[in-house]
């Protein structure tokens, strides 16, 4: 079997059972094998389940290092040793930051590639995503062909990453313009669900950057001094998209410093009217403290007009008191509220 000049593996899924299409890499024909084949015809490139990677008999170096990693994925990682680069992805899942992230891992050796996915459909549908993309590139075989090919795998996971966080500063205006004209009580949800997201893809970020960093420091005879440039210019895309992250962040807190300070003056007004009321009345809470008190002889207390004297000197100190207000302007701000 001779090597070829294009890369287009294909597989496709049948409930649990995969068939993978090995002749990518392959001049003449597809050939077609099943996932218990797969040790069998030595494919230079396979994907695998957890359990099928586990059961090769074939000698792979670290190949329990790897094994023990994919036991508890909890974050994007690579190992690399002269004979082999190896590690995990925790991948977020973009159409709810708020699922279980999608687990992958990868083993590349000398003429071998394996990726190796978990049993759940999630990540069958995740790596049939990133198959999908990896055959619409154009890849030559030549020398270090395997981590041009891991390259690939992760330039796929960040493709299309600037749209996305696009709309994240979509949702963000939009609640904005909502936080000017009321205070809804959803908004803290929202901007909580937001800050979350952000969050595990800002911690994305910064593990493929590390990942990035090790592979372009690290000692293994499968990376070439031309792919060194390569991986920095990923690791500088990364470093971009970590820092948009930042900036999404910081604008998520002065939404929620926005909110605040909409709820302190929304009370503040409130504290306000109440004042104002209490002024209004306190001249009456005045006049019936003081003739309360019923001691003899006391100024219009027997006097036949007392009683209307007292009302209309309290409805004139209260006039007076709501021309004041109005000539401040309060009354116009409050009914501007409503």
């Amino acid at each position: 079997m001779k090597e070829g000049s294009d890369f287009a593996p294909l597989f496709e899924c049948k409930r649990i059972f995969w068939k993978c299409y090995s002749g990518s890499l392959l001049n003449g024909g597809v050939k077609m094998i099943s996932g218990k084949d797969c040790e069998k015809s030595m494919s230079k490139i396979q994907v695998l389940s957890r359990s099928e990677f586990a059961a090769l008999k074939e000698e792979l170096p670290f190949k329990k290092q790897l094994e023990k990693n994919l036991e508890h994925v909890s974050c994007c990682k690579v190992e690399v040793y002269p004979p082999c680069v190896l590690g995990v992805l925790q991948i977020p899942d973009k159409s709810n930051l708020g699922d279980v992230p999608e687990c992958l891992g990868y083993y590349i050796k000398e003429n071998r590639v394996l990726l190796i996915h978990g049993e759940s459909e999630r990540d069958l549908e995740k790596v049939r995503e990133i198959e999908k993309k990896m055959v619409s590139e154009k890849n030559g075989t030549g020398e270090f062909w395997e981590i041009r090919i891991l390259l690939l795998l992760f330039q796929c996971l960040i493709e299309q990453e600037i749209p996305y966080l696009q709309k994240f500063e979509e949702k963000i205006t939009e609640a904005e313009h909502i936080l000017l004209n009321e205070t809804p009580q959803e908004l803290p949800c929202l901007l909580m669900g937001l800050r979350k997201g952000i969050m595990k893809l800002h911690n994305f970020y910064v593990q493929l950057t590390d990942i990035g960093e090790e592979l372009q420091g690290g000692s293994c005879r499968l990376i070439s001094k031309e792919q060194l440039g390569e991986w920095n210019i990923f690791t500088n895309r990364v470093s971009r998209l970590h820092d948009y992250t930042e900036n999404i962040r910081e604008n998520l807190l002065q939404m929620h410093e926005l909110y605040q300070s909409q709820i302190d003056v929304r009370q503040n007004e409130i504290m306000t009217v109440l004042a104002v009321v209490t002024a209004v009345f306190m001249p009456l809470s005045l006049l019936t403290g003081w003739y309360g008190m019923n001691f003899p002889n006391m100024l219009l207390l027997n006097w036949k007009y007392g009683y209307l004297t007292i009302v209309i000197l309290t409805g004139v100190v209260i006039g007076l008191e709501l021309l004041y207000f109005c000539k401040k302007g309060f009354f116009k701000r409050v009914l501007k509220k409503i």
